[in-house]
């Protein structure tokens, strides 16, 4: 009976958490799991179409995708094709790649998916400490693709880093190919090694959407100029402090001044008066 008042406890307490999420319970897109590893998926031959159904089964239909050779956009038609991987183990498939994430709020904010209850997107650590990152509760690492999940959210796990793959230009071979970069979260040293359009944050050394990025950059200028502020409040208050204290110090030196005349001249009369009494 225990154990069931148990269950029943933790079920209630994930449905209150998921109430309480900036999308109010309501989740979009969804997931499928694949045979495929990181290797077969990089190996995928583009495929060209005309319509949703020239498209294989793990595949959001045909897509136009441009790429500007520096005279003309070039135009494709081409399957498109979303998956999420770790190194050593099969990936799934995005059916909506931009909805395991969102940007509010001025941080990215993890969603969990309604089938599986998992958590797709994961949070470094030092963009969790800056308040640049959450995700929806999580309760267990069962509960992150991470497999991690720490104050109750899915955190990066170094030792099982994610991949986003999908179709992207390779200059190399001048012309679009799978590729898999690192996902958000995921420490980087250059823009390249993570996922298409977001970037390789400089102070933190983690892929990030641009958008935190550059709040982040933001935030850091206010963070310099608030710190900028307090040094010369301090200067200025150190620097008052000085002068008051010369000026009290100047004013004592008159006043012991003035005190060793008016002391002088006592005993410059007492003499004058001794004098003339002898």
């Amino acid at each position: 009976m225990k154990t069931l008042i148990f269950y029943i406890t933790l079920v209630l307490s994930y449905v209150a958490t998921v109430n309480l999420t900036p999308l109010d319970g309501e989740y979009a897109g969804s997931f499928k799991y694949t045979n495929y590893t990181m290797k077969d998926i990089e190996n995928i031959e583009v495929i060209k179409c005309n319509t949703d159904d020239d498209c294989p089964e793990f595949s959001n239909g045909c897509a136009l995708y441009t790429h500007w050779d520096g005279e003309n956009d070039i135009e494709y038609n081409l399957c498109e094709m979303t998956f999420m991987c770790h190194d050593n183990s099969t990936c799934i498939f995005l059916n909506n790649a931009s909805t395991y994430y969102i940007n509010i709020k001025e941080m990215e904010y993890g969603i969990a998916f309604v089938e599986d209850k998992i958590i797709l997107h994961s949070c470094s650590k030092q963009m969790y400490k800056h308040n640049l990152c959450e995700t929806d509760t999580c309760i267990t690492a069962d509960n992150c693709y991470s497999n991690l999940c720490i104050h109750d959210t899915c955190i990066t796990n170094p030792n099982y880093p994610s991949y986003i793959c999908r179709l992207d230009w390779v200059d190399e071979d001048k012309k679009p190919e799978m590729q898999c970069k690192k996902a958000n979260g995921e420490k980087c040293s250059h823009d390249d090694e993570c996922d298409q359009v977001n970037v390789c944050d400089n102070d933190l050394e983690v892929c990030a959407s641009p958008l935190i990025t550059e709040h982040h950059r933001d935030r850091k200028f206010l963070d310099y100029l608030f710190f900028l502020g307090v040094v010369v409040t301090v200067i200025i208050i150190l620097t008052l402090i000085v002068l008051i204290s010369l000026f009290v110090l100047s004013c004592a030196y008159v006043a012991f001044d003035e005190l060793k005349n008016i002391l002088f001249n006592i005993g410059d009369d007492y003499r004058q008066l001794e004098d003339t009494n002898n």
